[in-house]
């Protein structure tokens, strides 16, 4: 077990828009420790001419081994050990990849490490009473006969009225994961990211900052959603969720999902309905 800092009131700083802030630092006995079983674990699958398959000494396979690649999964398994310690302590539910930043001058395995990590849990929102009446005025426009063109306006509506200050390491992982899905869809269709850019008339700087509006707007939605069911009491059953899963297979394997999905739309139900 790792032997890290004792929790004190210094070990987290918080800000008001839910990121959070820990400080970490590992002892050079557990660095050194976690080296040791890294070692071994090379040393399991490392063979060299004079040495049979797991058998060469430790120090044949040290010098034998990318120096980087070792610090990098010694230190990512040290980390996310300490991370996880203390999330549980301090009872934290970050909702992102945290970002990891090393305090001290010497980062190697012969000193302690000092480290920041930084995540954010989920933001809140604050959602102007006046949504009500502007959807009530949507439902009783007969004009407005258009399902969709309906939903849409309600969305409006519920981003409009909704405050909330999305924290930016939020924003930047989810620009990066949207990013990454994009160069993966380039690659497949044999094009590169500026190629398919190029044909949408957009810079890598434009679909950026779209992505993030973008995004900014969805996360509005989707807290102002949850916001109204835990204000009208609007809930989705474990029997709800399953029936889904087991009727739609590829969704089967996300039911936190599939709890959204079924709870957007009870949400919209009840909005559609008002004042009718």
């Amino acid at each position: 077990m790792l032997t890290l800092m004792k929790t004190n009131s210094s070990d987290l700083k918080k800000q008001n828009n839910k990121v959070f802030t820990l400080n970490v630092e590992i002892k050079v006995a557990d660095i050194k420790s976690e080296y040791q079983e890294h070692l071994k674990h090379f040393q399991s699958n490392f063979e060299t001419k004079g040495f049979r398959k797991g058998k060469a000494p430790l120090d044949v396979v040290e010098q034998n081994i990318n120096p980087e690649k070792l610090f990098e999964e010694v230190a990512s398994h040290l980390i996310s050990h300490a991370y996880a310690e203390k999330i549980k302590e301090h009872e934290l539910k970050p909702i992102t990849q945290p970002q990891v930043k090393f305090i001290n001058k010497d980062v190697d395995f012969d000193h302690d490490w000092q480290i920041e990590i930084t995540s954010c849990e989920l933001p809140e929102i604050k959602l102007d009473n006046k949504y009500l009446s502007e959807i009530k005025k949507i439902n009783l426009d007969k004009s407005l006969t258009d399902e969709n063109q309906k939903i849409e306006k309600i969305i409006d509506i519920l981003v409009k009225n909704g405050e909330v200050n999305l924290p930016e390491i939020l924003i930047e992982s989810d620009t990066q994961n949207q990013l990454s899905q994009l160069i993966d869809q380039a690659r497949q269709a044999g094009i590169t990211v500026n190629d398919y850019l190029k044909n949408k008339g957009l810079t890598l700087e434009q679909y950026k900052e779209n992505l993030k509006k973008q995004l900014i707007k969805e996360w509005t939605l989707n807290l102002a959603i949850t916001q109204i069911a835990k204000e009208q009491k609007i809930e989705v059953s474990e029997k709800e969720v399953t029936d889904v899963a087991g009727t739609n297979p590829s969704l089967g394997q996300n039911k936190n999902f599939i709890y959204y999905l079924l709870t957007q739309q009870k949400v919209f139900d009840f909005l559609k309905k008002l004042d009718k």
